[in-house]
């Protein structure tokens, strides 16, 4: 298995001890022919990284229990995501055309854009309509991960170099029951939460 897989299964192990409500709260993998349906319609090649995050699982429903696998954040499904990335990427083209349009896009990937790009990818999101995203531009850090938070875009704290990178994180902090990113896990009946002290 590669790391993101292995750091994977380190959280649903975790959950289905502690935190059953929230492993039992995600969609069963998506089909390979459904994640590269949804890599097609973004018109983004994704990193190896993110095709695998949903041969995993496919997110959670909306409605159902918030599983916080990402400290804050739902993971969304495919559906989701191809919803999610077209919406923003139509708000925010005015912002995106104003602060650099295409010299943004060639930027190396990692380089604060100020907007939403259509080079983001959504994989999580929150009742704030705040979201977790894989930057798939080229360079060095293709496939790092960005939060990116309304007014503050693409400034948010929490980024890392790759998904496997941030499941690792959060599967270190779950284990050692310690921050990750300042935030604490905690469990409350069944669910996986976590608190921002």
């Amino acid at each position: 298995m590669d790391q993101l897989s292995d750091e994977w299964a380190r959280i649903i192990s975790w959950c289905q001890k502690r935190a059953p409500v929230t492993a039992a709260s995600l969609n069963p993998p998506a089909q390979a022919e459904k994640v590269a349906r949804a890599e097609s319609a973004t018109g983004r090649q994704w990193p190896s990284d993110l095709r695998t995050w949903f041969l995993l699982h496919n997110g959670s429903d909306q409605g159902r229990a918030y599983p916080q696998v990402i400290p804050g954040y739902r993971p969304v499904t495919l559906v989701e995501l191809e919803q999610e990335w077209t919406s923003l990427c139509r708000i925010w083209a005015p912002t995106t055309a104003a602060v650099g349009g295409d010299g943004l896009l060639a930027a190396p990937a990692g380089t604060t854009a100020f907007t939403f790009l259509e080079s983001y990818i959504p994989i999580a999101a929150n009742d704030s309509s705040e979201y977790v995203v894989i930057d798939t531009r080229s360079g060095d850090e293709m496939g790092c991960v960005v939060e990116f938070i309304g007014e503050d875009t693409d400034q948010g704290l929490m980024r890392w170099p790759s998904l496997a990178a941030m499941i690792k994180d959060v599967a270190d902090a779950l284990d050692s029951d310690s921050p990750c990113r300042g935030w604490v896990p905690i469990v409350e009946n069944g669910y996986l939460d976590w608190d921002f002290p």
